[in-house]
């Protein structure tokens, strides 16, 4: 779906930059994705250079806005939005690259997984009352 241009609403939400609180002018603002009333919008401060990315929800009541300061240009988010997924086979990959990349610079030998070890049917129950 393309973008379509700007809504009032949305604008007025992200209107001010949260660094150095100055006004951001209208053509400051970039709209990243559209669907339905959901906007995600990219904004660079032109007296500060700091930029946020604020999700954008619109309804019949009213708007709200998420935002967040970030250092991505309009650019990255749309290479980053584009990319790929990040699996849960990529974040168990990582940590056990930085698991072991840890252990070799202090020279430590990498920590094994722990198991939880159950206490004996004995003990458990002599816990309850």
């Amino acid at each position: 779906m393309k973008p379509s241009s700007l809504h009032h609403d949305s604008l007025r939400l992200v209107s001010y930059c949260p660094l150095c609180e100055a006004r951001y002018a209208q053509g400051n603002a970039r709209l990243l994705a559209e669907e339905g009333d959901t906007r995600l919008i990219h904004v660079t401060c032109k007296k500060c250079g700091g930029a946020t990315l604020s999700l954008v929800l619109e309804n019949p009541s009213g708007a709200s806005s998420v935002g967040m300061v970030t250092d991505l240009t309009h650019e990255d988010v749309m290479r980053l939005h584009r990319g790929r997924r990040v699996s849960t086979d990529d974040v168990i990959d990582v940590h056990k690259a930085l698991n072991t990349a840890i252990s070799d610079l202090f020279h430590m030998p990498p920590r094994k997984s722990r198991t939880r070890a159950k206490a004996p049917a004995k003990a458990r129950r002599a816990v309850r009352p």
